[in-house]
């Protein structure tokens, strides 16, 4: 990102001072507001990123880069999807919520965010064998 460790906002009245935000905050905005997406995960970066997140316990900006281009915003957000969600219906949301909530929470322009998909996330599935008889022979099937 820039060499300054914060994003500054547009200054409307310089005779009040600057606001700077640090990159984190921006990235646990966007990554709550896909969270809020139903049917969406965000994707863990690796095992590092994992470790130092859970030391930390910033969890909801895994999943998300943020990079400066021209003084515009650009957001990648990595997803897994729940089985059986339409990708470009769900991804649709994403952008727009996601462009949506750093416009109104920090009034930084968002010049584009990109959908990456890792993964879909199987149904759970039934287990049909009985807890007080697990060594069937039928393996759960009708006698």
């Amino acid at each position: 990102m820039a060499e300054d460790k914060y994003l500054a906002l547009a200054e409307h009245k310089p005779t009040l001072g600057e606001i700077k935000i640090a990159p984190e905050v921006v990235s646990i905005i966007a990554g709550i507001s896909v969270e809020e997406v139903k049917g969406v995960h965000l994707s863990s970066s690796g095992l590092s990123e994992s470790v130092t997140s859970f030391l930390t316990r910033n969890t909801k900006s895994q999943g998300v880069k943020l990079a400066l281009d021209q003084d515009k915003l650009r957001v990648d957000v990595y997803v897994y999807l729940d089985y059986g969600t339409s990708v470009p219906e769900i991804a649709k949301k994403i952008q727009s919520k996601v462009n949506q909530q750093l416009l109104f929470m920090t009034d930084l322009e968002v010049s584009e965010v990109n959908i990456h998909v890792e993964g879909i996330i199987p149904a759970k599935t039934t287990s049909t064998v009985d807890p007080d008889d697990i060594f069937a022979e039928n393996d759960g099937d009708e006698k």
